[in-house]
């Protein structure tokens, strides 16, 4: 338990986790270095976790990551409880940024339990935030809204403005994912009336946060007046200032502004080479196909479509490797490295439905399409999208919304059953990917027939009085379509907004079959 006669900066410094633990860890480092062989050993530890953290964000992953499970192990046999909960903390934020969403969620959880309830309202606020970020990835929306509440409600004093800050903008974003969005814009306007009371600027962060929000709201003159007074040239972490110059090239682009936005484009690319930001660049990628597209260079677009995808899934092995060191560094022992591949697994599914999700896809379709051309076995991918889904959110509510999806994702597991090495997965809100190999276009038909129909006869009124669900089904196969996984996928995609202009509730495939109640071909 921290002791209540430490200096303020003790306190300062561990409630420090989000964007300025660079600084941090120079001053933690800086203390260490002074710190005499009688230091106190817990004291010593809690310095040490801030600059460990440092370290695996730096390049340094293995050497923070072991620190970090070290102190924890001597905090446990030291029946330090505080030091333990610091560990957890910052293990569920590593875990977290490393993919392993449900293991994050243990730890951050285990951090605000360790807690006692004398503890620094800052630092239980700080778990508090933790433990919203870990339930947000997981799915469960309203229990992170809930924590970061509870966060706001202790975090009240002016010596708490950073930290509040920190967190109305983490609930922001949160609603804004979850869809939300004029909730979240409620949150993005406190966020701009406590900096303006207080006679602050809007961090990058905070801009890129709330530009999204205006974006998704078609407030694009707002989000532009965000970036009026925005100084890209003040220190800032790189990925903020590439993240905004993207941002900002989008609200260009739909503002009509495309030599504006191919400049902040441009910049933002170069910006990204220049500093080592991949996850940054390869959106810029994508934005730079939307920008060609939205020119009238559709040849161009296309081509750049399949460059930022190519360049995507290279970004996703440079990540999956430095997961992979992490990971390593946490779990040492053989029976850690199991749980690991547990949860490895666990982070294939999607948190709402348990259906795999868009990783999944990524990483295993093109080699089951590449399995299918040594055997040649014919494989269908279908895209199946809810037909009016918004207006079921918005007539009955999104916890209706959310009961639909897990039970369509049943529905449609359950229609993959049969088909060898098949499966399907979530792609995103309401769009679902079933994957069928060794099936040609015309039983894939009857297979994805027989799905619509589960869908449009299952018992919805027994979710919520007067609900009638129906989907809209596209596909494509590698026998009539292509072998490529990105032209495949853009065949069934074609082939599902196909069946959305021609009336939805059908399925649209190749070639024509038997019609029964929707229309098949």
């Amino acid at each position: 338990m921290p002791r209540s006669d430490e200096p303020a900066w003790i306190r300062e410094l561990e409630t420090r986790l989000g964007k300025a633990e660079a600084p941090a860890a120079v001053d933690a480092a800086a203390w260490l270095a002074q710190a005499g062989p009688d230091a106190d050993p817990v004291l010593v530890r809690r310095m040490r976790l801030i600059t460990a953290l440092a370290d695996s964000r730096t390049g340094r992953v293995g050497d923070g990551a072991a620190a970090i499970r070290d102190i924890r192990e001597w905090a446990v046999e030291h029946r330090e409880p505080y030091l333990q909960a610091r560990t957890e903390r910052i293990l569920g934020t590593l875990l977290r940024v490393a993919g392993e969403t449900s293991v994050s969620l243990e730890h951050a959880v285990a951090s605000v339990e360790l807690l006692s309830d004398d503890v620094w309202p800052e630092i239980r606020a700080d778990h508090l935030v933790g433990l919203a970020d870990a339930l947000s990835v997981n799915g469960s929306v309203d229990g992170a809204v809930q924590r970061y509440q509870e966060a706001l409600v202790l975090l009240q004093g002016g010596t708490t403005l950073g930290q509040r800050l920190m967190a109305l903008n983490n609930l922001a974003y949160t609603l804004y994912e979850a869809g939300r969005f004029d909730e979240a814009a409620a949150i993005a306007q406190e966020i701009r009336d406590v900096n303006a009371a207080n006679g602050l600027e809007l961090t990058l962060h905070a801009v890129d946060s709330i530009a999204s929000i205006y974006l998704a709201l078609g407030r694009d003159a707002d989000a532009a007046v965000l970036f009026e007074s925005v100084d890209l040239t003040a220190s800032a972490p790189p990925e903020d200032i590439a993240t905004v110059q993207l941002t900002r090239s989008i609200v260009l682009r739909k503002r009509g502004d495309l030599d504006g936005a191919r400049a902040d484009l441009d910049a933002c690319r170069q910006y990204c080479l220049d500093h080592g930001v991949g996850s940054v660049h390869v959106q810029a990628l994508r934005e730079r196909a939307e920008l060609s597209a939205a020119m009238g260079q559709f040849e161009a677009a296309f081509t750049q479509y399949k460059d930022f995808h190519e360049q995507s899934l290279t970004q996703q092995q440079v990540e999956r490797e430095a997961r992979a060191r992490m990971m390593q560094a946490i779990f040492e022992t053989e029976e850690a490295r199991r749980e690991s591949a547990r949860f490895r697994e666990m982070s294939y599914r999607d948190a709402l439905t348990q259906l795999y999700n868009r990783r999944y896809v990524d990483e295993h379709l093109t080699p089951l399409l590449d399995l299918g051309v040594v055997s040649d076995q014919p494989v269908a991918v279908a895209f199946v999208d809810l037909d009016h889904f918004k207006s079921v959110n918005d007539t009955y509510s999104h916890e209706v919304g959310d009961e639909v999806l897990r039970r369509l994702a049943g529905i449609l597991e359950r229609g993959v059953y049969g088909v060898h090495d098949g499966f399907a997965a979530r792609m995103g809100g309401e769009e679902f990917l079933l994957v069928l190999p060794g099936q040609a276009a015309d039983v894939a038909a009857t297979v994805l027939e027989r799905a619509r129909l589960s869908v449009e006869q299952a018992d919805w009124a027994a979710v919520a009085p007067g609900l009638h669900v129906t989907v809209s089904i596209g596909c494509a196969t590698t026998v009539d379509d292509a072998h490529d996984r990105l032209t495949l996928l853009a065949r069934a995609d074609e082939r599902l907004y196909e069946a959305k202009r021609s009336g939805r509730n059908r399925v649209v495939g190749v070639p024509a079959t038997a019609k029964s109640g929707a229309e098949v071909g």
